[in-house]
């Protein structure tokens, strides 16, 4: 009788943690339906009329639309789904919208990725932003890299390069020479996949507007590449790159940070009084679906951007596979989690959402 006294706390500890685990898979649930299915950007927002408060996600596979979601006992009503229209041109769409950030009650911004698709190609219509105006239909598009390459060049006009620059400079074109040396072999489509994706080449996936009293900061999380190690302190190795906007009428930028994520790029920003949240994941696509490096919901401090050193990032907790989009209200967080497009007005895979309690 002593033994199972004895082994009881562990047997009862096993059993504690498998709930808790199972009761957080169980948590995800669908989000909407056809035409969205890749989930790929979050943020909360004023409903249509100030109505309440709606959670807006993007798609990467649509252009030219938002989709508006009621938020109810802070939960999205997946069943109201609506479009918000951005109002574009056919030479205006901003393909593969990764990022929403706020930067007032009335506007946002909407980027694409920057990205060059899964053979390397460099894409036009993702070299763009949006300036989104909530009330009225009105979009006017920023597309000062459409016609270049996202290089430290155009990246960093006319900026003074510090050292922390440098070093970002130095991954993004090590990256960008490798993606451009790839599409000279001049490769098929799907032969030039495998050696594309394990280039990580740039892809700004997350984005954050911080206000102060001195106006709004916006900075671009980087998916890829990462900075293999940094130049004051070397031991700290595979950093994000984050990097702050020097204004908004231009994609150039005037300051860089790293944050250690545990060997993962950045999926996702948001932020709330004191801290900036991330989606961090693998800054590739996984060889193997069975393969995949887990993904994570971590933070760190606002005051740390301003510092030069390496920002050391909390984990909170694991999060699915292919979470894309986060939004932070008070001690919830919205995840919003990629499906996969299909075809005749139907999902292969729906997007998803989970609802995290923050600490």
């Amino acid at each position: 009788m002593q033994n199972h006294k004895r082994f009881f706390p562990l047997h009862f500890a096993i059993i504690f943690t498998a709930l808790t685990v199972s009761d957080r898979l169980a948590a995800e649930e669908t989000l909407g339906h056809f035409p969205l299915c890749e989930a790929s950007a979050a943020l909360l927002v004023a409903c249509p009329g100030g109505k309440g408060e709606c959670l807006l996600v993007g798609d990467n596979e649509q252009k030219k639309e938002l989709y508006l979601f009621p938020v109810k006992d802070q939960k999205p009503d997946s069943d109201k789904q609506s479009a918000f229209d951005l109002h574009l041109r056919d030479d205006e769409e901003i393909s593969d919208i990764e990022a929403l950030a706020s930067v007032s009650d009335d506007v946002i911004l909407a980027f694409a990725s920057h990205s060059r698709n899964s053979s390397c190609e460099g894409k036009k219509d993702r070299r763009q932003f949006g300036k989104v105006t909530l009330s009225k239909p009105e979009t006017a598009v920023v597309d000062t890299l459409r016609t270049k390459n996202v290089t430290c060049k155009h990246l960093f006009d006319n900026s003074v390069l510090d050292a922390p620059i440098k070093a970002a400079c130095q991954a993004i074109d090590a990256a960008d020479k490798k993606a451009e040396d790839l599409q000279a072999k001049k490769l098929t489509k799907d032969a030039a996949k495998a050696d594309c994706n394990a280039i990580n080449a740039y892809n700004a996936e997350g984005a954050v507007a911080i206000h102060t009293p001195k106006g709004t900061d916006a900075w671009i999380g980087l998916r890829a590449p990462l900075l293999p190690a940094h130049p004051s302190q070397p031991e700290k190795k595979n950093l994000a790159i984050l990097l702050h906007m020097k204004d908004l009428t231009a994609y150039t930028f005037d300051r860089v940070a790293f944050v250690d994520l545990g060997g993962r790029g950045v999926r996702d920003l948001s932020s709330d009084a004191t801290s900036i949240w991330v989606i961090a994941g693998p800054p590739e696509d996984p060889k193997d679906p069975l393969d995949k490096k887990p993904f994570e919901l971590r933070r760190f401090p606002k005051s740390a951007l301003d510092k030069t050193e390496v920002i050391n990032s909390e984990f909170i907790q694991p999060l699915p596979s292919s979470s894309e989009g986060l939004a932070i209200s008070g001690k919830t967080a919205y995840v919003v989690i990629d499906g996969e497009m299909g075809k005749d007005g139907i999902c292969k895979k729906s997007a998803g959402y989970e609802i995290v309690s923050l600490p």
